[in-house]
């Protein structure tokens, strides 16, 4: 009897000191904090990983670049897209600086987030470089479904939203200028009125990258995205095995509920 006594005694103090150190050793990198697929930060912590949610137009912390060594490999932001989808599938995410970000690239995923469309926030889906720096001439807390999208003014193409722009914006945090222009009503209605002008009848329009953004946390594939996280479509993959004879028609059934894609009808 004393020596089973004495057996589970050793056992238990065994265990004990196993665990003390445990807890000194340093814990295998990288710290997975999401359940959603993708490139993680080289961190031991939970403590070290910036907050996942930040507002539309929050400053970031240019020193700390998050994935950009990763982006910076890759040409362009499409060929970043193509590299993720291949590597983690549909569903993926990356850190673009501080800045946490969710790329879908299948119709399933677009389907899921159109049932969220009534907490859309009203940003273009084009000003993907401008978000992410955290520009406020391109960045808004309004809801898109309290605006009225009606043509009632003549609206000039900004330039700043072509994707070769936008592309330059997103391949280095320190890129741009920042500034106080703050995005208002009548701005925010400029800036989602470009539909019209940065689609041509081609295919390599219709695949540009789009973004949207959410004030309320969703769901896509089981996979909880905080508000506020900008969520990149992979127009591209999706659009792929499209014919061009059903591009147009596809293309907008899939995407009119974007902020601002409404003004598409009638183009296509």
């Amino acid at each position: 009897m004393l020596y089973v006594l004495l057996y589970f005694a050793l056992n238990i103090s065994g265990f004990f000191v196993f665990l003390a150190v445990w807890n000194r050793l340093p814990k295998p990198k990288p710290f997975d904090y999401t359940t959603i697929p993708g490139l993680k930060l080289n961190v031991s912590s939970a403590e070290e990983i910036p907050d996942l949610v930040k507002k539309p137009g929050d400053a970031i912390d240019e020193k700390f670049k998050g994935h950009m060594d990763k982006l910076k490999k890759h040409q362009n932001f499409r060929e970043f897209l193509f590299f993720m989808n291949l590597t983690y599938g549909p569903l993926s995410s990356f850190w673009w600086s501080t800045r946490y970000v969710v790329i879908v690239s299948n119709e399933t995923f677009v389907a899921e987030l159109k049932k969220f469309s009534a907490s859309l926030i009203a940003i273009s889906p084009f000003a993907i470089g401008s978000y992410l720096q955290g520009e406020k001439k391109y960045c808004t807390c309004v809801e898109y479904n309290t605006l009225n999208m009606k043509r009632t003014e003549k609206t000039e193409m900004d330039k700043n939203l072509l994707e070769e722009v936008q592309c330059e914006l997103l391949l280095d945090v320190d890129d741009t200028e920042k500034t106080d222009v703050v995005c208002d009503i009548s701005q925010t209605l400029r800036n989602l009125r470009q539909a019209g002008f940065l689609y041509s009848n081609d295919r390599k329009s219709f695949s540009r990258p789009l973004m949207v953004i959410f004030d309320e946390e969703i769901w896509v594939d089981a996979h909880p995205i905080p508000k506020f996280v900008p969520i990149i479509i992979h127009t591209e993959e999706i659009i792929r095995n499209w014919t061009d004879s059903e591009l147009f028609s596809k293309f907008y059934s899939q995407f009119h509920w974007l902020p601002g894609f409404s003004m598409l009808n009638g183009i296509l």
